[in-house]
């Protein structure tokens, strides 16, 4: 906004303070328009970074930034997670060919590769 704009609104606020408020010029009521969306307090903020503190711990600091903000968009707007079954979930990656977590290990174990370059100088491979 520019100095002249600026100017405008003093006197829009003037004029409105001078007649009890019934009239509002247009800068003026864009200037309210405004201020009713803007935040009073950074409460919700404050609240965002709170509940990301609950995620991203000492003990899980390698958690992808999308990874916390699904758990954040969840925690923040979906049921909570004591109240989610995954069980239908689970049942439907199963069928579909997927592995589970506690499943042995299949095929044949990868053989270790030496290389062929510098690094069998120092020992590393």
């Amino acid at each position: 906004m520019s100095t002249a704009e600026a100017a405008e609104v003093v006197v829009e606020y003037a004029v409105c303070k001078q007649s009890d408020g019934s009239v509002v010029g247009k800068k003026l009521l864009t200037l309210l328009n405004l201020l009713q969306v803007l935040p009073v307090s950074s409460a919700d903020c404050e609240r965002g970074f709170s509940q990301m503190n609950l995620f991203h711990t000492s003990g899980r600091n390698r958690l992808n930034v999308s990874t916390v903000d699904n758990f954040m968009m969840l925690s923040i707007n979906g049921p909570p997670f004591a109240a989610w079954d995954p069980t239908k979930y689970v049942v439907s990656w199963l069928k579909s060919g997927h592995h589970g977590a506690l499943d042995k290990a299949t095929g044949v174990a990868k053989k270790p590769t030496v290389p062929n370059h510098s690094s069998k100088l120092f020992g590393h491979y």
